[in-house]
């Protein structure tokens, strides 16, 4: 007999209800949010358990306890189960009971969870992207500064250019400096062990070939997006990415605003960042006639982010079939 089990998980602790298949309440209550609590769950369920809990802050840890151990174990859209439910849930009990409830009908709408292996490289591309934009915040400091001191130079942080900003003999510029110094180290330990890997994954390799698109974001996009496969479509792609329009509709009208941000941040990111660096780098190619026709319109900015996702629906195309990037689309 198979058991569904929603998982409503928090720091110290998780709360759990199991339903038997006839709907009945097999076990609801609360237990320690570690491997004794997890061992103490599947006392009482056994391994024949199906498992849901929402993709909410650090639910790793509970896949990394669960996956190898029962027998399948979900995660659920935070915002689309509360569309379901048509509640904000206020207590754990039931915020777990309408997790299993979801996962016993086939109801539960579902968030990607990543492969183990997958699951290893995307936190290290993170951590190596958190640290870069920690650098950058120690650098606009830096820049903020100087605007005090009236200097307005480029700064370079090439072993001359720190050299200079040492001789200024301000404190607070020293600081940052140390900062972005400590920081060096790892950035380029990650970045070396993140060029390994790219070259040695085939989709990373194949997205090497779009113009300005390096190692670290040709990996990046491939991590974060995953097995394509399981978008049905490739409009699906900057969706998870939140980077198209919010609609509003009115009748026969149709509004559309900025774009929704609500996704992937990650992958927004990175398709931003590699429209402008394709249209630093590539010749003459669909995507960056396309950003210079509309940045001639509206701005560099706009024209980042819709390049952005026309970017990631030609990857889609690229993963789908196989396919070096084609300059004319």
């Amino acid at each position: 007999m198979t058991i569904f089990a929603g998982l409503d998980v928090h720091k110290k602790y998780f709360h759990a209800t199991g339903l038997e298949e006839s709907g009945d309440v097999l076990v609801q209550k609360n237990f320690p949010n570690s491997s004794d609590g997890y061992d103490s769950l599947l006392a009482v369920t056994g391994e024949d358990v199906k498992v849901a809990l929402e993709a909410t802050y650090a639910w790793e840890y509970v896949f990394e306890e669960l996956e190898d151990r029962v027998e399948e174990i979900k995660l659920a859209h935070p915002k689309r189960t509360e569309a379901i439910t048509k509640e904000r849930i206020k207590t754990d009990v039931k915020a777990s009971e309408a997790l299993a409830k979801l996962l016993r009908m086939g109801w539960l709408p579902e968030a990607w969870a990543p492969p183990k292996e997958t699951r290893k490289v995307r936190e290290k591309l993170r951590r190596r992207a958190y640290l870069v934009w920690k650098r950058t915040g120690f650098k606009n400091k830096i820049k903020a500064d100087l605007a005090k001191l009236g200097i307005r130079k480029k700064v370079s942080y090439s072993d001359d250019g720190r050299e200079w900003l040492r001789d200024l003999e301000v404190d607070s510029i020293n600081d940052y400096l140390d900062m972005i110094e400590a920081l060096n180290n790892p950035i380029e330990r990650i970045t070396k062990e993140v060029e390994r890997e790219a070259r040695a994954t085939e989709d990373a390799k194949l997205l090497m070939t779009i113009p300005g698109v390096g190692f670290v974001w040709s990996l990046t996009l491939t991590i974060e997006l995953g097995n394509v496969e399981r978008f049905s479509n490739p409009n699906e792609v900057p969706a998870q990415a939140g980077i198209v329009p919010s609609t509003e509709e009115s009748g026969s009208k149709s509004i559309h605003g900025s774009i929704t941000k609500e996704g992937n941040k990650y992958l927004r990111w990175a398709a931003v960042e590699c429209a402008y660096l394709h249209k630093r780098y590539a010749d003459d190619t669909h995507l960056k006639r396309f950003f210079h026709k509309l940045a001639a319109k509206k701005n560099d900015q706009t024209a980042a982010v819709a390049t952005g996702r026309k970017l990631l629906i030609t990857v889609y195309w690229m993963l789908k079939r196989g396919e070096r990037f084609r300059p004319q689309g």
